[in-house]
């Protein structure tokens, strides 16, 4: 595809964030640019994205090597008629985040699961709209945006319960807010003395790496607190040279990485490509951390591995990698009670 990659705005991150395809226009042009036949005509566009959503870098959409269904960056995030099969056992909010019986989400920015660590949502805005999404109820959404008074209630409710221990910023997308506004989140915390350290979920590092920038990154490695960022690659063809070479920029001012990688069928479901996946992810210096169970959410039945098969997958994988290159496998529960190890089941 050649979609503007000789721009010379092209590694600008801002610039990859404001051209994201989110229309059938864009969409059209893009694969019209790519001599691609469209998998699908307008009317099927809107009817998908009128429940979710639909949001492409050109970096990443520049990744589909072959425009078809087999193709993992494909997807993982152009739009399926499938995502139109809604089941039964499928939720809005698969992991209830917002359970009133749970009483986690005691405010619109924060939520709070586990005794010792919150989870922080400065953003709503993500630079790309996958398709298996457990967010996808509100990811774009800028209602689900907190205000500033938001986050200041979520900074006085951290400071009042000394027992937790770590603030995990999340959305959205925490890096496609600017660098100020990170900044002065990321201080605020910085100076709550019980806090030990502040973890960042993006998967910018994926899908826009250009957002590493030499800027941020000094102000990540400045603070007192150790900051470590939670990249989401779900396959080895998404660990390109450019991906490499910002997450290196990183990684030698001393930002320690680790991947959380979502089960796929179709896009990782073999030891083949998860050896290859967690394999290339410690090349790189990243520590593979989970690999999720697709959670129940609404639309993703054609993407979704069984807990069998998963388990059948691991299983292959033990002796195959270093215990170190091997995540764990995990379910969140629906419950909104937190993450089961899997793995369990069979050792």
């Amino acid at each position: 595809m050649n979609n503007n990659s000789n721009d010379p705005r092209w590694t600008d991150w801002k610039w990859q964030h404001s051209k994201s395809c989110q229309d059938w226009e864009t969409l059209e042009r893009w694969f019209k640019a790519s001599n691609a036949p469209l998998p699908f005509d307008a009317t099927d566009l809107h009817a998908l994205t009128s429940i979710y959503r639909m949001g492409i870098t050109p970096y990443y959409f520049n990744l589909i090597s072959n425009f078809i269904d087999a193709d993992p960056i494909y997807r993982q995030i152009i739009p399926h008629i499938h995502e139109l099969k809604i089941s039964d056992d499928e939720l809005d909010d698969p992991i209830a985040d917002d359970n009133p019986a749970r009483g986690s989400r005691p405010l619109k920015a924060l939520i709070h699961r586990y005794p010792n660590r919150v989870l922080l949502l400065p953003t709503a805005q993500c630079a790309v709209y996958c398709r298996f999404c457990f967010r996808k109820r509100l990811v774009g959404d800028t209602s689900h945006n907190p205000r500033e008074e938001d986050l200041q209630a979520a900074y006085k409710y951290i400071e009042s319960h000394t027992d937790i221990e770590e603030v995990i910023l999340t959305g959205g997308d925490p890096l496609t807010l600017g660098d100020r506004a990170l900044e002065k989140i990321l201080q605020r915390l910085d100076g709550i003395k019980h806090l030990r350290m502040i973890r960042i979920h993006s998967r910018l590092p994926v899908v826009n790496p250009f957002r590493l920038t030499d800027t941020l990154g000094s102000m990540l490695a400045a603070l007192s607190k150790p900051v470590w960022v939670s990249a989401h690659f779900n396959h080895s063809s998404e660990i390109t040279a450019t991906a490499r070479q910002y997450i290196q920029g990183w990684v030698t001012k001393g930002i320690p990485f680790l991947n959380q990688s979502v089960l796929l069928r179709g896009v990782n479901d073999s030891p083949a490509a998860l050896k290859d996946l967690f394999m290339s992810l410690i090349e790189i210096k990243v520590k593979p951390y989970y690999l999720h169970q697709t959670d129940m959410v609404r639309g993703t039945g054609h993407l979704r591995v069984s807990v069998e098969e998963g388990l059948l997958i691991l299983k292959q994988l033990q002796g195959e990698v270093p215990g170190y290159a091997l995540p764990h496998y995990v379910l969140d529960r629906s419950n909104g009670l937190g993450k089961i190890p899997l793995q369990n089941i069979y050792i």
